[in-house]
């Protein structure tokens, strides 16, 4: 793994792609241990996924602050991370929503990053994620539901295979569209502020003292 590459193309981009980032006993671990929380979190997935694995599944717990990816999100954001949350995602088959144009750091604006690692083979056919290049380096309204042109033009998708991962900047504008497939879409996330950054409306309120 080249990480002065991959920072080089996250600053530059506001994403990469790492193939093959766990290795096949660490995929089935993950897969293993995401079926155990959604049993203990006793509520139906839906489009908008779990948040929050690390509240309740120790397992979580200790890879949303020592799992293998921490180090290499320091190195991409070259600055210590807070842990914010992990969570579990999944596109069902049949799906017909997606989710609009956001950024991870709505109402925070703080510098982070977010990973995403693929358990099932993903393209556009089960509602694969896209990336809007160097859109990080930009500022939106502060929504969840962002007015951007989603054409082909401004879209990366993020087609990738189980045990892959995609780590975006949490700013960098995203989004999935339908699965139109009988294949899931499913992964899990974790998602980082940099330390030495700050919440939005700490800046907010240190510009109008």
């Amino acid at each position: 793994m080249n990480i002065e590459k991959l920072r080089t193309d996250f600053v530059r981009d506001g994403f990469v792609l790492v193939p093959k980032f766990l290795t096949e006993k660490e995929l089935s671990e993950l897969e293993r241990e995401s079926n155990e929380a959604i049993k203990k979190n006793q509520m139906p997935v839906t489009g908008m996924g779990i948040k929050g694995l690390d509240r309740f599944h120790p397992w979580f717990y200790e890879q949303l602050r020592s799992g293998k990816h921490v180090k290499l999100i320091e190195a991409l954001l070259e600055d210590d991370v807070e842990p914010v949350h992990a969570g579990f995602f999944d596109r069902t088959p049949g799906e017909k929503t997606g989710i609009s144009p956001h950024v991870d750091a709505v109402g925070h604006g703080s510098s982070g990053a977010t990973i995403w690692i693929a358990l099932d083979k993903t393209d556009a056919g089960n509602g694969c994620m896209y990336y809007a290049p160097r859109s990080h380096l930009q500022d939106y309204e502060n929504s969840l539901n962002l007015r951007f042109d989603t054409s082909p033009k401004n879209a990366f998708p993020v087609e990738i295979n189980p045990g892959d991962a995609a780590i975006h900047n949490a700013r960098t504008v995203h989004w999935s569209c339908a699965n139109k497939s009988q294949r899931s879409r499913r992964s899990v996330i974790y998602l980082y502020w940099a330390a030495s950054s700050k919440p939005y409306n700490i800046k907010k309120r240190a510009k109008n003292t």
